[in-house]
């Protein structure tokens, strides 16, 4: 993989002085030289105390390496790779532009596999309309007489084989499959509003299971193994680990400055670079270092730490951003996604948390079966992102500028 050798809008700064690599004068070698080659760029002031933030910052370090490309004849060349610290936990995303056309030709689905599989699926799918009374699991009695909850389109029932003690699915849609931008903002709020009604029982039955996290899977290469639209709702006694992490770091953020870390963050993006839109009460943006990196966008609800305190018009707001971020990438050619909506503990107010999701495209349908699930996200930990947050945050707004006019 070769990359582009700009440095695309960093500040003048000096390089520190470069080791000189060893002499290899045999074409036959391909060196790879990691140099000292270091420049960083800090938007803010501030600086960390035990580990905190002491102000919102934006921290980036460039790294170059050299190798000699086999597709220039042994020449000399350049690669770029900078590293990003995600400015509430400190987690490191690589970015490496060029990546993104590199992987550009297997995000896309072929689409007469994709329509077979489609068709397949379809004759035993448990979530089409006709099947939900008969072949989906029903709450028991004392939790829920009628067995399932109904919301518009949506229907919120138990997942047969759970992910934590409390485990439920929303059928989003009638529709077996849906291309994405078919995914509505009202089919989402059924959906959403559905989950809340389920959540507001259980608190009657179980106030002890306080950590609700939301949680889409669409298509088998965002992890799912039904192809019909449908939303996780995944509640437990404890947190999920990020979760966990944000609470935590959100919460120390909040002692060392006085502020809410989420708050200062929305101050410190709003109108830059990579703010996208404001819509009922929720903030859209790409992270400065996102999670994963495929065309990843972010969203926060203001001053709303759990679910239980969004009300319809947020909801709403949730909805109508997911729905133009969908929209945007079915534009790319893209067919599949994950998002996760993370909430604080349901039986209190935090004013240093806010509600706030993630959204990701993932691989097409093909028959190769490419997949951007590797060592470096899953077991290192790490971060990567296959284009310059700023860049995907341009095309994001002028999308939405055509779907305007």
């Amino acid at each position: 993989m070769y990359y582009r050798q700009s440095f695309g809008g960093f500040r003048k700064s000096s390089y520190r002085k470069k080791r000189k690599p060893p002499a290899n004068n045999n074409p036959r070698i391909l060196p790879l030289f990691f140099l000292c080659f270091v420049r960083k760029k800090i938007n803010g002031s501030g600086g960390h105390t035990n580990g905190v933030p002491s102000v919102i910052e934006f921290k980036k370090t460039v790294k170059q390496a050299r190798i000699r490309s086999p597709l220039k004849n042994f020449a000399e060349e350049t690669i770029m790779f900078e590293y990003r610290a995600d400015p509430l936990t400190g987690r490191n995303t690589t970015v490496i532009r060029g990546m993104l056309d590199y992987q550009g030709k297997f995000l896309v689905s072929d689409v007469e596999q994709l329509n077979s599989l489609v068709e397949k699926t379809r004759v035993s799918c448990p979530f089409c309309p006709e099947n939900v009374q008969s072949k989906t699991p029903m709450f028991t009695e004392d939790f829920l007489e009628e067995g399932r909850i109904r919301c518009g389109d949506a229907v919120v029932l138990p997942n047969l084989l759970g992910h934590a003690e409390q485990s439920m699915l929303a059928i989003l849609s009638k529709k077996h499959h849906l291309r994405l931008d078919e995914f509505t903002p009202n089919l989402l709020v059924d959906g959403f509003l559905g989950a809340v009604e389920y959540l507001k029982r259980l608190r009657e039955v179980d106030a002890s299971i306080r950590y609700p996290a939301f949680a889409f899977n669409y298509l088998p290469p965002a992890g799912s193994s039904i192809f019909h639209p449908h939303m996780q709702i995944l509640v437990r006694d404890r947190p999920f680990y990020l979760a966990d992490l944000m609470l935590q770091k959100s919460k120390a953020y909040y002692a060392a400055n006085g502020s809410s870390f989420w708050s200062d963050l929305l101050k410190a993006e709003k109108d830059g670079q990579r703010y996208l839109f404001g819509d009922s009460g929720v903030e859209w943006l790409v992270p400065f270092a996102p999670l994963r990196g495929l065309n990843e966008a972010q969203a926060v609800v203001a001053g709303k730490s759990n679910f239980l305190e969004l009300n319809n018009t947020e909801w709403r707001g949730l909805a109508d951003g997911i729905s133009k971020v969908l929209r945007f990438y079915h534009e790319q050619g893209y067919g599949s996604f994950n998002i996760v909506v993370a909430s604080g503990p349901m039986d209190e107010h935090l004013d240093y948390f806010d509600v706030n999701l993630r959204i990701i495209s993932r691989p097409g349908i093909q028959q190769w079966c490419f997949t951007d699930a590797w060592a470096a996200p899953y077991l290192l930990w790490d971060g990567e992102a296959v284009e310059d947050p700023e860049v995907l945050a341009k095309k994001v707004r002028a999308f939405l500028k055509t779907m305007q006019s």
